[in-house]
Parts: structure tokens; C-alpha cells; sequence
């Protein structure tokens, strides 16, 4: 936990916040919940279609509050990390329930970003994220409940996602279908 504590004290640049919503992201995945055999309770669920496949999480998805102003979802469909998804709000105690655009820019203006990171797979690997996206705004984030003392939010996703430098990853990749819904913050 004292890479949480440091990641969410410091500035980063977009590929160094990249890279640290990377090891959240192995985080969230490796200290997800138990098993995915239903035996155990799960603190939520985050589905989303990547390439025309549909992935659900539900032992490696965790809704971070990572500093009063940062909340990170994060999700991989297997303990195997061959693909991430995550998402980064800032500000949603002031926001809460809202619908944000995942735009081109700078992780110092502090916007909302929606990140895929590949691996281990055929494909292109690496980090791709809104930041790096073709277009102005790259997609969205819906926040459709959010309840902070119950420990509730629940919403929906889509982008596409550029490359982020050093990472390996080249092209666009592009997430839809995306939904989250949560019952505990970690």
C-alpha cells in the first residue's frame, strides 16, 4: 500500500501517470477478491467490449480512492493481466454523478482518462489512453450513482485510446460498452 500512498502524493507526467495506473491496475488484479466461482462476496463488477469481445471482472475490478481528489476503477478479466481497463476521475466528491469527456490533453489538468493496457497477447501490447486519443474528446464516463458514504457509484464507459509513448503500443484501440457498478471502495 505504500505505492498508493507515494502515487497519489506526487505529480506525474502523462506516460509516468500512465505507467502508475499500470501497476494500480496489477495492483486491484492481484489483490482482487477470492475466486470468480461466486463463492465469495465481490466488491463489484466492470464489463466492457474490446475487438468485439465482451469481458466481465468481478475478482479483479476495485474502485480506488487513491487522494481526496482521485478515484481510479480498475478491471482485468483474469488474474493473468493480458488486458486492463481503467478509469481515473478527479474531483468526484465535488462532480459525483455526472457525465464526463474523456479528452485529449495533459494528466496536470487533471482529466478524467480512461486507459486499456495489453499484454502477453498476438496483438499490439502496451499502455493506450484518452490523453494520446485521435480526436479532442475521446470518448465518455457517465457516472450515473455515486454515494460516497455507502460506498456506492455506478456508471458507463466508452473510448478510444491512443498510444502512450515508451510503452510499446502503436495505433488506437477502442473500448465500448463499458458499465462499472461497486458496493465497496478500497
Amino acid at each position: 500500500m505504500h505505492m498508493l500512498a507515494t502515487f497519489s502524493t506526487l505529480r506525474f507526467s502523462r506516460a509516468g501517470l500512465l505507467a502508475g495506473l499500470l501497476s494500480l491496475s496489477l495492483l486491484g488484479a492481484c489483490g482482487g477478491n477470492d475466486d470468480e466461482d461466486g463463492s465469495s462476496a465481490y466488491d463489484g463488477t466492470v464489463t466492457w467490449t474490446h475487438n468485439g469481445q465482451s469481458y466481465t471482472s468481478k475478482a479483479y475490478a476495485s474502485a480506488i480512492v487513491d487522494s481526496p481528489t482521485k478515484f481510479i476503477i480498475t478491471a482485468a478479466p483474469d488474474g493473468n493481466n493480458t488486458q486492463t481497463v481503467s478509469l481515473v476521475i478527479y474531483n468526484l466528491d465535488t462532480r459525483g454523478a455526472a457525465n464526463y469527456d474523456l479528452a485529449r490533453g495533459s494528466s496536470l489538468s487533471d482529466l478524467p482518462i480512461g486507459a486499456l493496457t495489453l499484454s502477453g497477447g498476438s496483438g499490439p501490447n502496451g499502455i493506450y489512453s484518452t490523453l494520446y486519443g485521435p480526436a479532442a474528446s475521446n470518448g465518455t464516463l457517465s457516472v450515473t450513482q455515486y454515494d460516497k458514504a455507502a460506498q456506492k457509484i455506478s456508471g458507463t464507459f466508452s473510448f478510444t485510446a491512443g498510444p502512450t509513448a515508451n510503452t510499446g503500443a502503436v495505433g488506437t484501440q477502442t473500448v465500448s460498452n463499458g458499465s462499472f457498478s461497486f458496493t465497496k471502495f478500497r
